[in-house]
């Protein structure tokens, strides 16, 4: 059974403009509605659906009726909360960012981002469907006119900064070589981790974990080799 969004569900909350996430992120989102605690639930029931429906099926190959529909609303529902399909996809892979994030109380020191990416990997047994949902739109936005193009691609850009930051930390404070070029081997690593997110989800049954903790001990000895103990 689905149901239509209260037409008062606007007083019921306060508008706030959405902290962007790159350019195109901004634009596709706009002034965003801080729903009441049942609007508020019922925006996550739909990003729920998406994720499912998107990771199955991409992103082109999902409807915003069918995730309506199995969301509980009706479409009309659902543009209330999301205006556009774009604004829809933005927001779950808001979700996939927020969760990708790996708590710490400071920037990287050094190598130890490559724990971080190693505890990141254990997670994805607890979300498969995150996972899908984001290597498959990463794959259908590759054009250079595609939607989610701009917002992919400054997460790539700051996902490799983070990464060679790390380096060079390690390298600035003596627990790295000083010969690796950081950037080079930031995108090395990120290439690493697609292509098991691309692996594992044509064979779940791989042994993930154990793939990225022997991956990193090999990355250690590696960028470690020669150096004084």
């Amino acid at each position: 059974m689905t149901e239509q969004a209260p037409p008062d569900e606007p007083d019921a909350g306060t508008l706030e403009q959405e902290a962007p996430r790159g350019a195109a992120s901004a634009r596709a989102t706009g002034p965003k509605v801080r729903p009441s605690g049942r609007g508020q639930r019922r925006r996550e029931k739909i990003l729920a659906a998406a994720i499912r429906h998107v990771a199955r099926n991409g992103g082109r190959g999902t409807s915003l009726a069918q995730i309506a529909t199995e969301a509980g609303v009706t479409q009309q529902g659902l543009l209330y909360y999301f205006p556009s399909k774009d604004a829809l996809l933005h927001a779950a892979l808001d979700i996939r960012d927020q969760r990708d994030v790996v708590p710490r109380l400071t920037p990287w020191r050094g190598l130890e981002f490559l724990d971080g990416i190693v505890e990141r990997i254990r997670r994805w047994r607890q979300e498969p469907e995150m996972v899908g949902m984001f290597t498959l739109l990463l794959v259908e936005n590759l054009g250079d006119h595609a939607p989610l193009r701009d917002r992919l691609e400054k997460r790539y850009a700051d996902v490799h900064k983070e990464y060679a930051d790390g380096i060079r930390a390690a390298q600035a404070n003596g627990t790295a070589r000083a010969d690796i070029d950081p950037d080079l081997k930031a995108i090395e690593v990120i290439a690493f981790l697609n292509g098991l997110e691309t692996s594992w989800l044509l064979k779940p049954s791989l042994p993930v974990e154990d793939v990225a903790a022997a991956w990193r001990d090999s990355q250690v000895a590696q960028m470690t080799a020669g150096l004084r103990s």
